[in-house]
């Protein structure tokens, strides 16, 4: 035996490589960040404003998402110079919709009168639509409306809660003692003569908040529960915003309740779903299609019926009825360029108000725009619903929480005419849709990126390094 030392190197335990570290972005980086969405949270807010806040200019009346939509043209066209968007078929069918009414009043009213009125409406549906479509181009940007957002939600959440407890409308009278009442336009988008809805249920005033109506309040509200539910935020915007969300069952509404129900009842399977592998969306999707289908094919008077028989009350149950069945005959007489704002025939007790929104753009513009924004809608919940299933755990559930809210808001249209502020949200949420479905895997979140996000749990199974990557411990031997 010599005293020669020998080194001999013993290989380590396996260790688990350690999760990507939660990081901010920089300072700078955040503020470039708001700079992106901020024509998005314009657009937003000033859908949260009351119709009365508006200025009439050559006899068109510009209400605030109007106003803020025209402020933000030149935006518009830098971005689609600049940062110019993919579109994809379904954007077509949205502009095609939107040229479509244009030209029905045209040929209704003349050049002149039609582009005006016609032009006004379909300015309308873009604007929101396009505006997040050039915003939302990833997934982390619309989680950032969603925070800014939040308090927004808040306090008109707050203000419905207000108005309700109090048994007094408190926001729309005092915008009115400052911008004087809106005129009487039925469907053309002012209500009221300087009367607002009032109506009690359930022992409380239905509340309005800044909508033009409490169908409208609960709908907007109650659409951002699935949203929030399934952003993947951290606690304090998730749950300030679903707190916000469920401050619509001060609306009284049937369809708020509703809206909150459907998406309830989608969430569960949205959960069930990490147990039973069979329950995909895919499936899911199906199934309620085929239910919806039999309902429509065995029930008295259709689907619609069925909608309006077991989300409102009686009496107004039976005016939609009629509502559907002297529209649809309106329809089917003119089919291609509708009747613009001319009065449909019905009774002569009936007011001339349309409460179904797919129904109204068919007897207003013709079947073209009503059928195409309609497929729109559920080619991008069946779109994004296919292709979350092969994204991360928090993309998925952003999008499925998209889908939700979108396929509610798109079914309760057909109790509801859907104008105003709650008609620049519908488009808005839609823009976000498709751009979900259209965004590409650099468009989605990386942990170094997450802001406002719950920090990424571990692996569910544990990374382990090469056995001689790293040298172990040495041992001094002797022969």
């Amino acid at each position: 035996m010599t005293g020669k030392t020998i080194r001999a190197t013993m290989p380590t335990a396996q260790r688990p490589m350690p999760a990507p570290r939660y990081r901010r972005p920089p300072v700078a980086a955040g503020r470039k960040a708001l700079w992106v969405i901020l024509p998005a949270l314009l657009l937003f807010y000033s859908a949260l404003l009351p119709p009365e806040i508006r200025i009439s200019v050559a006899g068109q009346t510009f209400y605030p998402p109007r106003l803020v939509g025209f402020g933000l043209l030149p935006w518009m066209i830098w971005q689609m110079v600049r940062q110019p968007v993919r579109f994809i078929l379904l954007d077509y069918m949205i502009f095609f919709s939107c040229f479509w009414m244009v030209f029905a009043f045209i040929v209704y009213y003349g050049f002149g009168s039609g582009l005006l009125r016609g032009g006004a409406l379909s300015f309308d549906v873009l604007i929101p639509y396009l505006v997040c479509r050039l915003c939302f181009r990833e997934s982390q940007q619309f989680r950032r409306f969603l925070v800014l957002a939040t308090p927004g939600l808040l306090v008109v959440g707050l203000s419905m809660m207000a108005e309700a407890l109090t048994a007094r409308h408190l926001v729309r009278p005092a915008a009115s003692l400052i911008f004087g009442s809106l005129p009487t336009y039925e469907n053309g988008v002012a209500t009221g003569d300087g009367e607002l809805f009032v109506e009690s249920r359930l022992g409380i005033l239905r509340a309005m908040g800044p909508f033009s109506h409490p169908i409208h309040a609960g709908m907007f509200m109650a659409s951002f529960l699935p949203l929030f539910a399934l952003s993947g935020l951290i606690k304090w915007p998730r749950g300030t915003g679903t707190v916000a969300s469920l401050l619509a069952v001060f609306s009284a509404s049937s369809a708020a309740f509703l809206a909150i129900l459907i998406a309830g009842f989608l969430l569960i399977l949205e959960r069930l779903q990490r147990v039973v592998t069979i329950m995909t969306w895919r499936l899911n999707v199906i199934v309620l299609s085929s239910l919806m289908l039999v309902a429509h094919l065995t029930s008295e008077g259709g689907l619609v019926n069925v909608l309006v028989r077991y989300t409102l009350n009686p009496q107004t149950a039976r005016f939609r009825r009629l509502i559907w069945r002297y529209g649809t005959a309106s329809v089917e007489k003119h089919p291609w360029i509708g009747i613009g704002f001319t009065d449909y025939e019905r009774l002569p007790w009936m007011v001339p108000s349309v409460d179904n929104y797919w129904l109204l753009l068919a007897i207003r513009f013709g079947l073209a725009p009503a059928v195409l924004i309609f497929v729109v809608c559920i080619a991008a919940i069946w779109l994004i619903s296919l292709r979350s299933a092969k994204m991360p755990e928090i993309e998925r559930r952003l999008r499925v929480g998209l889908a939700i809210s979108l396929f509610g808001l798109a079914l309760l249209a057909f109790t509801v005419s859907v104008y105003g502020g709650l008609q620049t949200w519908f488009y808005m949420l839609l823009a976000a849709t498709v751009s979900m479905t259209a965004m590409s895997s650099a468009g989605m979140a990386t942990p170094a990126r997450q802001i406002m996000m719950r920090r990424p749990g571990p692996p569910p199974i544990a990374l382990a390094r090469p056995a001689l990557a790293r040298p172990g411990p040495q041992l001094r031997l002797k022969d």
